[in-house]
């Protein structure tokens, strides 16, 4: 198995250590996990194709922990699940000269990802592309905000990074639309929605903004799929 592929999926839900504790599931051949953040912000799904072990649910309960010892092995690396009376304990990665075991965690500690039963109708629908990853990354780097707003009028749809309904320092760029109808400002956490962008960078994708509260943004690669939902901040 290729190590950076799986570190890419370990990437995709942890987001920068924003998740920690996350269930994994293998299922023909495919890795999957659904997630909820520790401030509770972020709720999403990512998948991993091709990957080539037998079916099991992996409760990992220190992402950071199980990436930092991850760094021990080299790209090329076998892995090997450690089961006893059909429950997995543990998982084996090792190398040509190396070997580590990470100790799995009892599902009843992971946190619980609520479902999403009903979702709105998106107002907006914008084209995560380089451009536009480059100017949102920049503009949070410029003024370290915690938020950002997605406004839209007469078609125009604009991204403003550190939204007030007062003066505030700020940084407001157009971004690329397929879909738009006016909308008030609607704001969701800049730092999480970087973490996402960061960790999906190699992959096509859209962000889906609704008033009722409610961000879906989407990717899809070769290797990945992931969908993530922000839930709207209240903002000053």
């Amino acid at each position: 198995m290729e190590k950076s592929k799986f570190i890419g999926f370990l990437n995709r839900y942890s987001l920068g250590g924003n998740t920690d504790s996350a269930k994994l599931v293998v299922n023909d051949k495919t890795l999957s996990t659904k997630f909820i953040s520790t401030d509770q912000n972020v709720i999403g799904e990512v998948t991993l194709n091709a990957f080539d072990l037998p079916n099991a649910e992996l409760g990992v309960y220190q992402t950071a922990q199980l990436q930092k010892l991850l760094s021990a092995v080299d790209e090329q690396m076998d892995v090997n699940l450690n089961v006893v009376d059909g429950k997995t304990y543990s998982v084996n990665f090792k190398d040509k000269s190396t070997s580590i075991t990470y100790m799995l965690a009892d599902m009843a500690v992971i946190r619980q990802v609520p479902n999403l039963k009903t979702l709105p109708d998106f107002e907006v629908k914008i084209d995560l592309n380089k451009e536009f990853s480059s100017n949102f990354k920049k503009a949070v780097g410029a003024v370290d905000s915690e938020n950002f707003g997605v406004e839209c009028n007469l078609g125009e749809t604009k991204v403003i990074v550190n939204y007030s309904s007062v003066n505030t320092n700020r940084v407001v760029f157009n971004a690329t639309t397929t879909e738009a109808t006016d909308m008030q400002v609607t704001c969701f956490s800049a730092k999480l929605l970087k973490e996402i962008i960061n960790a999906n960078s190699d992959a096509v994708g859209t962000l889906e903004v609704s008033s009722k509260g409610l961000a879906k943004v989407s990717f899809t690669s070769t290797d990945y799929s992931s969908t993530y939902y922000l839930v709207k901040l209240t903002v000053a």
